[in-house]
């Protein structure tokens, strides 16, 4: 566990006192932990797990599943030229340039492989294997978060988990902006309705060297699409299934096609024909 919890923090770019600040412990009790001079307590692996962006289920289950011989996945992630799009759109409500989505997007990917050659090489599966869908989206917005936070020059910083919105400009000179992840084709949602800015992304799975079937899932992450724009409360669908998860905020197609694409890479399309924004 304390080898896992390194190389996910190492992935993340934290520092051991990053760690210990997000886990409420003191940085010399992780590292003993991560050096194996010291067993990790169950209180603290659910204090590291979640300040990983993890569930201690999850986290656990990266630990000591038992596994071999998947594929390593591909150095090259690089994000086609064309991806990037609309620079207006994303200037006017971030001031930063159109690249600056993708650049995240792509330092996203090298992080979920670097800690899949992590887990194969430990014999685990990759990450896709080994976490439910539903967590897998968390795990890659909590990552996209920071890459996109270390990649704003200080515009953004990322908000406490489970703090809307997910990113804050802490000089004030921009809004907050939300990040919501969504698999294939499904709309991103949340617990409630939260009106302003919002970065949607969604993502999905094929195999190591970028082949994709919308009607076959392979085991590697891909972000295919970025929509930039804001949202109102009327813009959701709210739900509250008994029996289901509790309360649910969904966007509304209308709503979701009306944001700006700023990010489309056409190789992983997963409906039949373009929606609009991706022409």
């Amino acid at each position: 566990m304390g080898t896992l919890i390194a190389e996910i923090r190492r992935q993340r770019g934290w520092s051991l006192e990053d760690l210990a600040n997000e886990a409420g412990r003191h940085r010399t009790y992780f590292g003993l932990v991560e050096r194996g001079e010291r067993h990790l307590s169950v209180a603290s692996a659910y204090r590291a797990a979640k300040a990983l962006g993890f569930s201690l289920s999850d986290l656990v289950h990266l630990a000591e599943t038992p596994f071999s011989n998947h594929a390593v996945h591909p150095q090259n992630r690089a994000i086609p030229p064309d991806a990037a799009r609309r620079e207006d759109i994303v200037r006017k409500i971030t001031g930063l340039h159109k690249t600056w989505v993708p650049q995240a997007i792509e330092a996203t990917h090298q992080i979920v492989d670097r800690i899949d050659r992590q887990l194969i090489r430990s014999g685990s599966p990759p990450l896709v294997e080994v976490v439910e869908l539903a967590n897998l989206s968390a795990i890659i917005g909590n990552l996209l978060r920071e890459t996109l936070a270390k990649g704003s020059n200080g515009r953004y910083i990322s908000n406490e988990p489970h703090t809307y919105p997910d990113l804050i400009s802490p000089m004030g000179d921009a809004e907050g902006l939300e990040i919501k992840i969504a698999l294939e084709t499904n709309k991103p949602k949340g617990h409630l309705p939260k009106p302003g800015p919002h970065l949607t992304c969604r993502y999905v799975l094929a195999d190591h060297a970028g082949n994709y079937s919308r009607h076959e899932r392979g085991n590697v992450v891909w972000i295919w699409e970025a929509r930039l724009g804001e949202l109102s409360e009327k813009d959701f669908s709210l739900s509250n299934t008994p029996g289901d998860s509790g309360k649910t905020a969904v966007i509304k197609t209308d709503s979701l096609d009306r944001l700006d694409c700023i990010y489309f890479d056409s190789r992983f399309l997963p409906y039949a024909k373009t929606r609009p924004g991706h022409n």
